[in-house]
C-alpha cells in the first residue's frame, strides 16, 4: 500500500510540468461537459450546476452537467479518465475518488496518473445527528451512551469510504467507543432512515441535514471542521467538545491527463472568477458550503495530502471495500 501511494503521488507531480501548446485560439468552440459521478440532487451535483451555469455565461458556450452514477463514483471518473484530453470533458471529483484509490486493489483508471487537477471548488462540514426519540442532546451524551452499552448504538452514513463514513470512524477512534456503522447507497437514503428512527444516529453532509436540524426532525449535536457553520451556528464543532475531527466534504474539478495546459489555466481562471462572485458565494452558503478556488498546484498538493490522510484512516479504522 505504501509503495503504491508513493507511486501515484509521484505521478501527480507531472501536472506541474509545462503543458502542450494549445492551437485552438477560439476555445471553447463547442459544449463542455462536467461529469458528476453521483446521482442528481446531491451536494456535488447541485454545487457543480451552479458553477456550470456561471461558466456558460462567462465562456459563451454551454457548460453542461452529466450525471454518471455508480460504484462509489468510479464509473463517472472512469468515463472522464478515458475521454479525449481536448478540454471539453471534466470531472467533479470529491472525497470518494481519493478513498477509492486506498480501498480498491484494482481500479479501471489511476486517479493521479490518468487525471490532472484543475481547481478546487467547495468544502462543507459533516454533521452528527441524533433522532429526537433518543435522549442524547450533546456529543458527550452520545459518547457516554456508547460507553455505557458498547455496540448498542449505530450511525448511518452515505457509503463505505464516504467522507461521512470516515468522519464517523475518526470520532469512534478518538472517543474510544464501540459504535456500529450502517452503510447506505448515498446520503439521501441514510437521511431517510435516520428521519424514520430506523437508526439512532447519522453522520451526514451539512446540506443533507441542515433543514432537518432546523425543523427539529433531527437533533444536530456536533459538526466537523475547525469552525462552526453559519447554517447551524448553535451547533458546536467536535473539536470544541474535545474530539478533533477535520474530515470535511470537498469538491474539485479535474480533467483527463494530456489536456493542454492552456485549457487547464483558462478553466482555473474562469472558475476562480465564478467562485468569487457574491451571488455564487451566497448560493453555496445556502447549500452549507464554502467556495474555495485556488491554483492548479494547490489542488495537486491538496489531493496528495488527502490521499495520505485517507490511507491512514482506512488502515487505522480497518475499513474494507463494500461487498
Amino acid at each position: 500500500m505504501k509503495n503504491r501511494l508513493k507511486s501515484i503521488l509521484a505521478a501527480s507531480l507531472l501536472v506541474l510540468a509545462p503543458g502542450l501548446s494549445f492551437a485552438q485560439d477560439d476555445y471553447p468552440n463547442k459544449i463542455i461537459r462536467i461529469v458528476v459521478p453521483y446521482g442528481a440532487g446531491g451536494s456535488t451535483d447541485v454545487l457543480t450546476r451552479i458553477v456550470a451555469q456561471k461558466l456558460t455565461e462567462r465562456l459563451g458556450k454551454s457548460v453542461i452537467v452529466e450525471n454518471r452514477a455508480g460504484a462509489n463514483g468510479i464509473i463517472g471518473a472512469d468515463v472522464v479518465a478515458k475521454s479525449a484530453p481536448d478540454g471539453y470533458t471534466f470531472l467533479a471529483a470529491s472525497n470518494g475518488q481519493v478513498v477509492n484509490v486506498v480501498l480498491k486493489s484494482e481500479m479501471p483508471y489511476d486517479l493521479m496518473r490518468d487525471l490532472v487537477p484543475v481547481v478546487n471548488m467547495a468544502v462543507m462540514p459533516n454533521v452528527l445527528g441524533v433522532h429526537p426519540s433518543q435522549p442524547m442532546k450533546s456529543l458527550k451524551d452520545v459518547v457516554d451512551a456508547a460507553k455505557a452499552k458498547p455496540g448498542s448504538l449505530a450511525y448511518a452514513h452515505a457509503g463505505v469510504g464516504s467522507s461521512q463514513h470516515l468522519a464517523g470512524e475518526i470520532l469512534r477512534m478518538a472517543a474510544k467507543i464501540d459504535i456500529r456503522q450502517v452503510s447506505y447507497k448515498g446520503g439521501g437514503p441514510a437521511v431517510t432512515d435516520a428521519l424514520g428512527g430506523h437508526v439512532p444516529l447519522i453522520v451526514a453532509g451539512l446540506p443533507a441535514i441542515a433543514q432537518h436540524a432546523k425543523s427539529g426532525a433531527l437533533r444536530a449535536v456536533a459538526i466537523t471542521g475547525s469552525k462552526r457553520s453559519p447554517q447551524l451556528p448553535d451547533v458546536p464543532t467536535m473539536q470544541e467538545q474535545g474530539y478533533v475531527n477535520n474530515e470535511v466534504f470537498w469538491i474539485g474539478l479535474v480533467a483527463p491527463r494530456g489536456v493542454p495546459q492552456a485549457v487547464v489555466n483558462r478553466i482555473n481562471t474562469e472558475v476562480n472568477a465564478v467562485l468569487k462572485s457574491p451571488e455564487v458565494v451566497e448560493q453555496f452558503a445556502k447549500q452549507g458550503a464554502e467556495t474555495t478556488g485556488g491554483s492548479v498546484q494547490e489542488l495537486d498538493a491538496f489531493l496528495r495530502k488527502e490521499l495520505d490522510a485517507a490511507a491512514g484512516i482506512v488502515k487505522d479504522a480497518n475499513i474494507k471495500p463494500a461487498g
